[in-house]
């Protein structure tokens, strides 16, 4: 205990409160002692030092589309997997997407939180309040950045990467009669949405020509809506050829191509596998859809607050996720 306490820089009696559990000590202090306890190989089982609780903030839109369902699930997956090394993660579930009503929702849930995971997007207000608490608390956005708030981690997809993709088989789908091409977004707001949009616009432009992407219009996040975009857009663009969803809402986009019998004409390609893009991928209506692993993302993210304190040992999954393609024929069997 000597020398971890001369490794860590504090009193041998607040090494000895935290290596026996007892408590009383401040959260920089005892990662700090697990840290140097860890590194001078003290031959003791450090992972089950009943140590203080740690408690999570998680906030996320409501679970009322498929990928926050499975956030939700995975968060409860991370609960229970490392309830040995203390942790409670607690899930707070935004009122609106209104810039202040997120900012007053973030500040009340960091009060007497540990650590942080969100999901939000670039305002001046909400990028101010999460600065403030980054500076007190490790801060982990997921799925999509806050790269300017002195965050301490981004888990998720490269967005760009998945726009990249979503381009190069758009142009391929389409073939060299290209044709006109609508994206339909969340938020723009969310700087993820804003990077698949523009890198597909890039590809688009660069290496498929004879494709024109001619609007972005926003669901903002709402999937009902998307029936109504995608109508609105046929009126404006009789020739519309392809659609990138890269948000929520397939199933509207679906009824109204179905409506407007361009169910089989239309290139349509969408984010998340989920039971109905599963479908609509068996019908022949979505032709690809880029996949990513909320359940991945939920455990890493919680690892990676874990981490900040020296508890528990790293499961080496990459901070960034990886990007599945599926088509009608890869499908993988139902869960």
């Amino acid at each position: 205990m000597d020398d971890v306490a001369k490794a860590s820089g504090v009193s041998y009696s607040t090494v000895e409160r935290v290596l026996n559990g007892r408590g009383g000590v401040a959260r920089e202090k005892e990662s700090r002692v697990l840290e140097a306890a860890r590194k001078l190989k003290i031959d003791r089982a450090l992972d089950e030092v009943s140590v203080r609780w740690l408690r999570i903030a998680i906030l996320t839109q409501k679970p009322t589309s498929p990928y926050y369902v499975a956030l939700r699930q995975g968060f409860e997956l991370a609960q229970k997997s490392f309830e040995t090394h203390r942790v409670v993660c607690h899930l707070t579930f935004f009122d609106d997407l209104e810039p202040k009503s997120l900012a007053t929702v973030i500040n009340r849930a960091s009060q007497k939180a540990d650590g942080m995971i969100l999901i939000a997007y670039e305002h001046p207000v909400v990028v101010d309040v999460v600065s403030r608490i980054a500076r007190n608390i490790p801060v982990v956005t997921l799925a999509s950045d806050l790269p300017d708030t002195g965050r301490t981690a981004y888990v998720g997809i490269d967005n760009r990467c998945a726009g990249r993709i979503a381009g190069e088989l758009m142009g391929r789908f389409l073939g060299e009669q290209g044709g006109e091409v609508m994206v339909i977004s969340g938020l723009r707001t969310f700087l993820g949405h804003e990077e698949r949009d523009g890198a597909f616009r890039s590809v688009m432009r660069r290496r498929f020509p004879a494709c024109e992407v001619v609007a972005t219009v926003e669901s903002r996040e709402d999937a009902q809506s998307t029936e109504r975009l995608t109508r609105d857009a046929f009126r404006k663009h009789s020739s519309l050829r392809g659609i990138y969803n890269l948000s929520v809402g397939d199933e509207g986009i679906a009824r109204a191509l179905r409506s407007l019998r361009k169910e089989h004409s239309t290139v349509l390609i969408g984010h998340e596998l989920t039971e109905i893009s599963r479908s609509l991928l068996i019908e022949g209506v979505m032709d690809a859809v880029l996949d990513q692993s909320p359940f991945v993302e939920a455990v890493r993210a919680v690892e990676v607050i874990l981490g900040h304190y020296n508890r528990g040992t790293s499961s080496g999954l990459p901070l960034q996720t990886p990007i599945s393609i599926y088509l009608q024929e890869n499908l993988p069997p139902a869960a």
